[in-house]
C-alpha cells in the first residue's frame, strides 16, 4: 500500500527518468516515426469513440447501447496509450502512462465480459441474407397491400393519429377530384370533417367505427356530396393508422328521399281516403239512424191499426182472412223488431263517454238480465277472473255479453245441459276474452258471414231472432280497438273470441 501511495503522490513527476529522446540510440528517422505512428494511431483512436456516440445518437432502435458505450471508451483509452507513448519522448511521465494501460486493461476485460454476456442474443440476430429476404418480403407485401387497395370497391383513405393522409386509392383520386400526391400529406378535413371522432375509441384492433349520419365529403372543385364512412385502426410499426372506407351515398339519398315523399303522399291519401270513408260512414249511420227512427212512427201506426182490425175481426171473417192478418201482424212485429235492431246498430259508440270497467260485475249484471234464460234452460255458467278496463264503453260492452252469452244458450243441443265457460288473459297489447259453449256449433264456410249484418244461418221457425245481434258485436269490438271471431266445429260447441285494446290502467281485479 506504501508504494500504491507514493505512486499516485508522484503520478505527474517525472525527475526519476530521463525522456525517451536520451534513453538508447534513437536516430531522427527512427524516433520520429514512432512518435508520428502513435500519434496517427491515436487520432484514429479518438475518432472511433466519437463515430460510435453519433451513430448511437441517431439511431434510436440501436441495440447493444452499452456494449456500444464500453467499446467506445475501450478504444478511447487504447488511443491514449499511444499519445502517451509521443509524450514520453520530451516528458517521461511513465507514471500517468502506466495508469492510463491500466484503466485500458481494465475496460478491455469489461468489454470482453459483456461481449461474452450478450453473445447468445448476438447468435440469434438475423444475418444480412435474411434481413435482404425480410425487405424483400416487406416489398411484396406492400405491393401486394397497394394492388388490394386499389381493387377496392370503395374509397380508402389512410391517415395516421394527427389525420394526416399518408395513402389514398385510386377510388379515392376519381371520388374527390384529387391526385394521390395532392393529398398525400394533407389533413384530412380538406376532404371531409373526421376531427370529431375520438382516436382512443380506434386504438383498439378490430375496434371498427361507422359514421352512417348526415356527414358531407368536399371535392377539388368544392362540391360537396354525402358520404358514409367506416374507420378501422391499423397497428403498424410506425403506429396507429386509420384507414377509412369511403361510399358516396349521393344516390342512397336521392332514393330515400324519393321513397319518404312517396311515403308522404301515399299517406295523405290513405288519410284523405280514411277521412272520406269515415265521412261515408256517419253519412251512412246518420241515414240508418235517421231512417230507423222516421220508420218506427208510421209502423207504429200501421201495427197498431192492424192490431185493431185483429182484435175487432178475428174470427168474423173467413179463415183466409184472418191468415192474411196473422201474417200482417207477424211481419209488423219483426219489421219493428228490425227497425230496434237497426237503430241500435248505428247508436253504438255514438254519444257515450268511455270509462273504467269492472268486466266482473258487468258479467253480473248481464246474467242477472238474463236469469230467467239461463234459469228456464238450466245453464251452467263458468266465469275466470275478468279484468278492470281503465277505458270501456259499458254500455256497449254489456250488449257485446250479452248477445254471445243469449246466442250460446239459444243455439244449445237438445237434451244437453248447456255449459258456457267465459274467460280473459292478455296477449301482445290486448286482453283477449273468450266464450265458449258446447252448443251446436258453426260450420267453417259460415264462420265469417255470421258478423256481417242481417246474415242468417237457420229459419225463423226454428231460431228467432234478426241476424244483426253478430254484427252489433262485432262493431263494438271494434270500437274498442279490437276484434272479433269464433272457431267452432259442428256438433262440438263454439268459441267466440274478442279482443279490447289495452290500456296502462287495464288490470285483473283482485
Amino acid at each position: 500500500m506504501k508504494q500504491v501511495a507514493e505512486f499516485f503522490k508522484k503520478l505527474f513527476d517525472y525527475s526519476d527518468w530521463p525522456p525517451r529522446w536520451h534513453c538508447g540510440k534513437w536516430s531522427e528517422f527512427h524516433g520520429w516515426l514512432y512518435i508520428i505512428s502513435d500519434l496517427a494511431v491515436w487520432s484514429a483512436y479518438f475518432a472511433i469513440p466519437f463515430i460510435i456516440i453519433r451513430y448511437i445518437s441517431k439511431r434510436h432502435d440501436a441495440r447493444f447501447i452499452r456494449l456500444y458505450f464500453l467499446f467506445a471508451g475501450f478504444i478511447l483509452a487504447c488511443g491514449a496509450t499511444h499519445f502517451f507513448d509521443a509524450v514520453t519522448f520530451w516528458y517521461p511521465i511513465y507514471r500517468v502512462n502506466a495508469l492510463v494501460r491500466a484503466i485500458t486493461g481494465i475496460l478491455s476485460w469489461t468489454t470482453v465480459f459483456y461481449i461474452i454476456k450478450v453473445l447468445p442474443v448476438a447468435f440469434t440476430l438475423r444475418t444480412s441474407a435474411d434481413l435482404e429476404a425480410e425487405v424483400e418480403q416487406r416489398k411484396k407485401a406492400e405491393e401486394k397491400f397497394r394492388n388490394l387497395l386499389e381493387l377496392a370497391p370503395d374509397s380508402i383513405v389512410i391517415m395516421n393519429a394527427a389525420w394526416d393522409i399518408q395513402l389514398v386509392n385510386a377510388q379515392a383520386v376519381n371520388m374527390f377530384g384529387y391526385t394521390h400526391s395532392e393529398m398525400t400529406g394533407k389533413r384530412v378535413c380538406m376532404l371531409m370533417p373526421l376531427d370529431f371522432v375520438d382516436v382512443k375509441q380506434l386504438q383498439t384492433p378490430g375496434n371498427r367505427i361507422t359514421i352512417r349520419e348526415e356527414l358531407m365529403g368536399t371535392r377539388k372543385d368544392g362540391t360537396q356530396f354525402p358520404v358514409e364512412i367506416s374507420l378501422a385502426p391499423l397497428v403498424t410499426e410506425e403506429g396507429l393508422l386509420m384507414a377509412a372506407a369511403i361510399r358516396d351515398i349521393s344516390e342512397k339519398k336521392l332514393l330515400e328521399k324519393t321513397i319518404r315523399d312517396a311515403n308522404i303522399t301515399l299517406e295523405k291519401k290513405v288519410q284523405q281516403r280514411t277521412a272520406e270513408l269515415e265521412r261515408k260512414n256517419k253519412e251512412l249511420e246518420q241515414f240508418a239512424y235517421v231512417a230507423s227512427h222516421d220508420l218506427q212512427e208510421p209502423l207504429q201506426t200501421t201495427s197498431g191499426f192492424v192490431q185493431l182490425l185483429h182484435k175487432k175481426y178475428h174470427g168474423r171473417l173467413d179463415d183466409t182472412a184472418d191468415q192474411y192478418i196473422d201474417y200482417v201482424v207477424q211481419a209488423s212485429g219483426r219489421m219493428k223488431t228490425l227497425i230496434k235492431d237497426l237503430l241500435d246498430y248505428s247508436r253504438i259508440g255514438r254519444g257515450n263517454q268511455s270509462r273504467q270497467v269492472d268486466c266482473n260485475l258487468l258479467l253480473k249484471e248481464v246474467l242477472a238480465d238474463l236469469h230467467t234464460m239461463i234459469a228456464e234452460n238450466e245453464v251452467v255458467i263458468e266465469a275466470g277472473r275478468l279484468p278492470v278496463l281503465s277505458s270501456a264503453y259499458p254500455t256497449e260492452l254489456k250488449s257485446l255479453f250479452q248477445n254471445l252469452v243469449s246466442n250460446s244458450i239459444k243455439f244449445r243441443k237438445p237434451n244437453i245441459t248447456p255449459v258456457i265457460h267465459i274467460e280473459a288473459f292478455q296477449t301482445n297489447g290486448y286482453w283477449q276474452f273468450s266464450v265458449h259453449d258446447n252448443g251446436i256449433g258453426i260450420e267453417d264456410q259460415y264462420q265469417e258471414r255470421i258478423f256481417i249484418i242481417f246474415q242468417r244461418l237457420h229459419n225463423r221457425s226454428t231460431y228467432e231472432g234478426s241476424g244483426i245481434g253478430l254484427a252489433h258485436c262485432k262493431k263494438i269490438a271494434e270500437l274498442h280497438g279490437g276484434k272479433i271471431w269464433v272457431q267452432s266445429e259442428p256438433g262440438a260447441g263454439s268459441t267466440f273470441y274478442f279482443t279490447i285494446a289495452e290500456t296502462s290502467g287495464n288490470h285483473l281485479s283482485q
